[in-house]
C-alpha cells in the first residue's frame, strides 16, 4: 500500500509533466520532440488534494503547423475544482 499525503506544487507539478505534448499522438509516426515552452500555474489556495485523489486532465491544441505545436492544459480535482493551467509550445523535428 502506498500511503496517503497530501498533494504538493512539487507533486503537481510532475503529474502535468508526465503527460506527453499533446501534439504528438496526431503524427503518422514516430518523430523527435522538444518542449520550446512550458508555464504553469497554480490556483491558489490549493484545493485539498492527497496522493489516492483521482484528477480530471484537458490539453487543447490551439494551434500546430510547420512543426511547432502550441497547446493549453488544466488540471482539476475529482470534484471539478481547478488546481492548475499549463501552456506549452512544442517543436517537433523531422
Amino acid at each position: 500500500d502506498v500511503p496517503r499525503e497530501p498533494m504538493t506544487e512539487a507533486h503537481l507539478l510532475a503529474l502535468v509533466d508526465a503527460w506527453p505534448p499533446a501534439v504528438l499522438p496526431h503524427l503518422k509516426s514516430f518523430a523527435p520532440g522538444s518542449s520550446l515552452t512550458w508555464t504553469i500555474e497554480f490556483i491558489q489556495p490549493l484545493p485539498g488534494l492527497d496522493s489516492h485523489d483521482w484528477c480530471m486532465y484537458r490539453a487543447v491544441i490551439e494551434h500546430a503547423r510547420d512543426g511547432y505545436g502550441h497547446c493549453a492544459a488544466a488540471l482539476w480535482t475529482p470534484t471539478g475544482e481547478l488546481v492548475a493551467l499549463s501552456r506549452q509550445t512544442v517543436t517537433v523535428f523531422g
